[in-house]
């Protein structure tokens, strides 16, 4: 019978350390060469964005407006990051804009599937409507007659106290 001895040591040594960090140096130049391409492209999507739906811009504005009533500083806090990260900013207002338009022409769609215009009323059934004493309002119609209820179910007894060894302490 042969004897199978792995060599289990924790970790994995310096080889994955040494991946590690070339994993964090890739990622270092491909996150701040995208943020070198987004601080160029900021004003242009930021200006985008007010086209695609000037809306979410100004939506955006309202919700940061709100927040300084309810969270005066988390509202400064938010705007002192919305400078300092202007990029990712412009880019989240593009994005929502791009999102805003999308349940437009979801919602266009949904109302075309109904049968209906942008615009175009709803059918509906008009009641006639009398105030009190007017001329021209319907007698008024009479309930019918019900028949009285039967009363001959039994009495409820009343409910039985239960025995209760500790009422003997206290008195009836």
């Amino acid at each position: 019978m042969t004897n199978i001895h792995f060599n289990s040591r924790g970790g994995g040594g310096i080889g994955c350390l040494l991946l590690g960090i070339l994993a964090l140096v890739a990622a270092y130049y491909i996150l701040s060469g995208f943020f070198f391409l987004l601080w160029w492209a900021a004003p242009a999507l930021f200006v985008l964005a007010l086209i695609i739906n000037w809306r979410a811009v100004v939506d955006t504005f309202k919700s940061w407006l709100k927040s300084m009533e309810t969270n005066p500083v988390g509202g400064l806090l938010t705007a002192a990051l919305a400078v300092l990260v202007f990029p990712v900013f412009a880019l989240y207002l593009f994005v929502k804009s791009l999102g805003y338009n999308r349940i437009e022409k979801i919602r266009r769609e949904a109302g075309a599937q109904e049968g209906r215009e942008e615009g175009e009323f709803v059918e509906f059934e008009e009641i006639e409507s009398f105030r009190k004493g007017e001329e021209d309002a319907p007698e008024p119609v009479e309930p019918p007659d019900l028949p009285e209820p039967q009363t001959d179910r039994p009495k409820r007894a009343a409910p039985k106290k239960p025995d209760n060894p500790y009422d003997q302490f206290f008195g009836d």
